[in-house]
């Protein structure tokens, strides 16, 4: 069964823009998921990605998600982003800075009976480690 647009955002929302996020990934992620983040040299599982969401919704506690464009094809859905926040904690081993944040990325996400069971991941990771003070600007 193909995966729609309005499941995909739940997914999404549930996932970044809730404190349920746990049981979001539990029930809508396949236990053999995942991620391949551009900026990490290994995939991560669905506990690793259970544990940096929970420290992205510390790090920053007033982050937003914003989908700016998604497209549905059968069991794939690529999604064009924008992540804004305050840093607010420590976030990639980098102490808050009050610094606000505002960077682009792209996923594209493969379902498997109706679960997310891959991710690839490209952040614009340059440039939020430049707004975090972590490489000069």
């Amino acid at each position: 069964m193909a995966i729609t647009e309005a499941e995909f955002r739940r997914i999404w929302d549930g996932v970044w823009h809730s404190k349920a996020y746990t049981s979001v990934i539990g029930e809508s992620y396949e236990d053999g998921f995942a991620m391949h983040i551009s900026s990490v040299p290994n995939p991560i599982d669905k506990e690793t990605l259970t544990h940096f969401v929970a420290g992205w919704q510390q790090a920053f506690p007033d982050g937003r998600m914003e989908i700016h464009n998604v497209t549905v094809d059968g069991d794939n859905v690529w999604c064009y982003w924008t992540s804004t926040g305050t840093h607010s904690d420590t976030y990639l081993n980098i102490p808050a800075t009050g610094n606000k944040v505002a960077y682009q990325g792209m996923d594209l996400y493969t379902f498997a009976n109706g679960k997310v069971a891959k991710i690839i991941d490209l952040p614009d990771a340059l440039t939020l480690l430049r707004q975090l003070g972590a490489l000069p600007a």
